[in-house]
C-alpha cells in the first residue's frame, strides 16, 4: 500500500512555490490540500480526506525545517563580466568537430577574450567574444544552425567548499529566475558559474549579484 506522506512530499518538492510557501508558513494548507487531493488519490489508489492532507502537510513542514534549505546563501568571492558576446551553433558532425579541433590550432585567443564550447549529442555550441565571431564563421565555412549577437557573460566565483554542497548552483540560478531574466547559456567550472544573458539584462544581473556579494561581505565583517 502506498502511503500518503511520500506522495505529498513528492508533489510539494515538484512545485518550488509550494515548497517555499509551506516552509515559510504562509501556505493555505486547506486550499492546497483541495488542489492536490485528486493527484494523491490517484497515486495512492485510495480516498483521502482534506484533514488527512492538512496533517500530512503540517508534518512535512516540520521535516523540511530539519533539512538544509533548498535555496542557500552562497558567499560570492568575485564577479567578472565579458561583453559583447556572440553565440554560434552548428550541427554535431564529424566535420564540425574536426573544424573545432583545427580552429584552436590556427586561431589564437587571448586571455582577454571569451571562448567556450559545448558539444552535445546533436549540436556544437560556441559562445565567444564578438570580435572572434567572424573568425569562427570563416573557419567553419558552413552556415550555422543558429547565431545570436548582443550577449553578455556574468561570472560568479565562490569558495571551493561549495563544490560538494547540494543546491549551490540552484541557489545562484534562482536569483536570476526570480528576476525573470532569460538565461541563454550556462557555463560552470570548479569554483565559477557563468551566466550568458542578453546585453539588455546585463546591468540588472550584475546588480543582483553585487547586492548579494555586498551582503555576504558585510556578514563576514
Amino acid at each position: 500500500m502506498i502511503k500518503i506522506q511520500p506522495v505529498v512530499r513528492e508533489i510539494v518538492m515538484g512545485e518550488v512555490e509550494a515548497y517555499f510557501a509551506l516552509i515559510n508558513g504562509y501556505m493555505n494548507m486547506s486550499s492546497y490540500a483541495h488542489r492536490i487531493r485528486p493527484v494523491v488519490e490517484e497515486r495512492t489508489k485510495k480516498q483521502i480526506t482534506i484533514n488527512g492532507l492538512v496533517v500530512s502537510l503540517s508534518r512535512l513542514r516540520q521535516e523540511f525545517k530539519k533539512e538544509k534549505p533548498l535555496v542557500q546563501e552562497v558567499a560570492i568571492t568575485n564577479i567578472t563580466t565579458k561583453l559583447p558576446l556572440s553565440e554560434i551553433i552548428y550541427e554535431n558532425t564529424n566535420t564540425s568537430i574536426d573544424k573545432l579541433e583545427s580552429f584552436h590550432k590556427k586561431i589564437s585567443i587571448s586571455r582577454e577574450d571569451f571562448f567556450t564550447t559545448t558539444v552535445s549529442t546533436t549540436e556544437l555550441n560556441i559562445v565567444c567574444s564578438s570580435n572572434i565571431a567572424n573568425k569562427v564563421l570563416k573557419h567553419f565555412a558552413v552556415k550555422p544552425k543558429f547565431t545570436v549577437n548582443n550577449l553578455a557573460a556574468v561570472g560568479i566565483s565562490f569558495d571551493q567548499k561549495h563544490f560538494s554542497i547540494p543546491n549551490t548552483l540552484f541557489s545562484l540560478i534562482s536569483i536570476i529566475a526570480r528576476a525573470r531574466i532569460n538565461i541563454a547559456e550556462i557555463v560552470s567550472t570548479y569554483t565559477e558559474l557563468i551566466f550568458i544573458i542578453a546585453e539588455k539584462d546585463f546591468s540588472k544581473t550584475v546588480s543582483l549579484f553585487s547586492d548579494l556579494h555586498k551582503e555576504t561581505n558585510e556578514l563576514k565583517n
